[in-house]
């Protein structure tokens, strides 16, 4: 584990896949579909929050507990990411009236 300077914990790859249960390369071939977006130390060393451990596992109940595919999960992916944004805009205009 890598601690940031922030509160929030940041985990390399190794660390992040034991957490979820996984495989490391599974992680990056998630990476690459744009499913998860870790971030990346100055050294290009990937860093995984808490969050991302959430989604990967969300990921892996989505295939493993529902059967959905890689290129369904994609699409569940990008409509809770639209989902979560509509509701933070709206959020943001009710706080505006």
């Amino acid at each position: 584990m890598i601690e940031h300077t922030s509160e929030e914990r940041r985990y390399t790859i190794r660390v992040a896949a034991q957490l979820a249960g996984m495989h490391e390369q599974s992680l990056r071939m998630y990476e690459r579909r744009g499913l998860i977006r870790p971030e990346r130390s100055k050294g290009n060393i990937r860093l995984f929050s808490d969050e991302d451990i959430e989604q990967i596992r969300f990921i892996h109940r989505l295939i493993d507990d529902l059967g959905v595919n890689l290129a369904g999960v994609e699409v569940i992916i990008q409509m809770r990411r639209q989902l979560l944004h509509a509701q933070a805009a709206l959020a943001a205009l009710r706080d505006q009236h």
